[in-house]
């Protein structure tokens, strides 16, 4: 697909900013670290005349509103439910809202003439152009100009860490096979499609690609490598560590408890479920290797030649591949799928022990939990 450069001219601009830099992940790529990053920093960003908005469902902060504007048939995905967005009526409605709140505060900063917006979810939800281009007329109202900010990861990785994020938002992972779990989201490994997808909206230069990969980060620093990458003021950087994958007991058992207690994806209705989830979350951090080094190498090798593609057009100036090509942190044999007996006693104490041992929580959390296990056996 040929890429389009679509980039306007700016000068004399009456719109509301100078730039908008968009954030677009993309997923597993730290977004949730620079979200963290970019909130804390808001009124030194506001000092330097740039704005990150805040956004009104303070419980997720991926923006994902913006999403639910300008998609094209929200209420199919978890992002409109959660807006109680159920048809086309509902998303105008909720457009005009969302507006209405960014206008007040746009109000209040009128020094800014640089927006930054950051989700994850433009990447994942908005993966065809006239989405995209929806995006883009809803914000062209505010400016003429826009720096699009994208982070790659090498896709075996990316598959292996996206696991964990779907077991997380409940989704139930029912294959015997990983490799048949992994393949089943063939877009988001096409990078050469998201690429070409937002670079035909936004113009070709006003796309920056960057690498997932802390080597090639200036101090090692996600944080400064994104300031730089947006010609930010130096913040104080931090490398927070937000939404780790799982490690085995932690992967095996969101995966049993989303086969024995199916919910709908994403819903968070349920206050004891999801402290459940979070504390495995949290106490079960780390790696996990449910495909063995020969099946990572196999399903990398079928990105070795788009990704060189992407290499020559959004990196020319690095030599060699685009990603390290190193798999020895892979085992020969893939991990195993199940938990034993002794992986569940170790669950159990680790949850007695860490959350409900003070003895003035012991009743209330024999109840409550009494409760729940009443809900799942129904």
């Amino acid at each position: 697909m040929q890429v389009l450069n679509t980039k306007e001219k700016t000068t004399d601009s009456d719109k509301r900013f100078d730039r908008i830099i968009l954030h677009i992940g993309t997923e597993k790529t730290g977004t949730k670290a620079i979200q963290h990053f970019l909130q804390k920093n808001r009124a030194r960003l506001i000092a330097h005349q740039v704005l990150y908005p805040k956004i009104e469902d303070s419980s997720h902060a991926s923006m994902w509103e913006f999403v639910a504007a300008v998609h094209d048939k929200p209420w199919m995905q978890d992002v409109g439910r959660h807006f109680n967005i159920a048809n086309d009526h509902d998303r105008i409605e909720f457009q005009e809202q969302l507006s209405a709140s960014l206008e007040r505060q746009f109000a209040q900063y009128p020094k800014c003439r640089t927006l930054i917006l950051s989700s994850e979810h433009f990447q994942s939800r908005l993966d065809i152009e006239p989405r995209i281009s929806a995006l883009r007329e809803y914000l062209g109202k505010w400016t003429d100009n826009f720096k699009i900010i994208v982070y790659l990861r090498r896709q075996d990785q990316l598959a292996l860490s996206f696991l964990s994020t779907r077991l997380k938002s409940s989704v139930i992972i029912e294959q015997a096979s990983m490799m048949e779990a992994i393949l089943s989201i063939p877009r988001y490994y096409d990078y050469i499609e998201l690429y070409n997808n937002w670079a035909n909206q936004f113009g070709k230069d006003n796309i920056t690609a960057r690498l997932f990969c802390p080597t090639r980060w200036p101090e090692n620093s996600l944080t400064l490598d994104f300031s730089r990458a947006c010609e930010l003021p130096d913040l104080p950087r931090e490398n927070k560590r937000l939404n780790a994958s799982l490690n085995r007991q932690g992967f095996q058992f969101l995966r049993a408890l989303n086969a024995r207690y199916p919910i709908v994806p994403g819903d968070k209705s349920d206050a004891d479920r999801n402290a459940l989830v979070e504390y495995i979350s949290h106490r079960y951090e780390g790696k996990f290797y449910p495909i063995s080094k020969a099946e990572a190498t196999q399903f990398y090798a079928s990105y070795v030649e788009p990704n060189e593609q992407l290499r020559l057009m959004a990196f020319s100036d690095l030599d060699g591949p685009l990603f390290d090509e190193d798999f020895s942190e892979y085992p020969d044999e893939a991990e195993q799928l199940d938990l034993d007996q002794n992986d569940i006693v170790d669950l159990m104490l680790n949850l007695w022990h860490d959350e409900f041992a003070p003895s003035s929580d012991r009743l209330s959390f024999v109840s409550r939990i009494g409760s729940w296990l009443t809900k799942i056996r129904r």
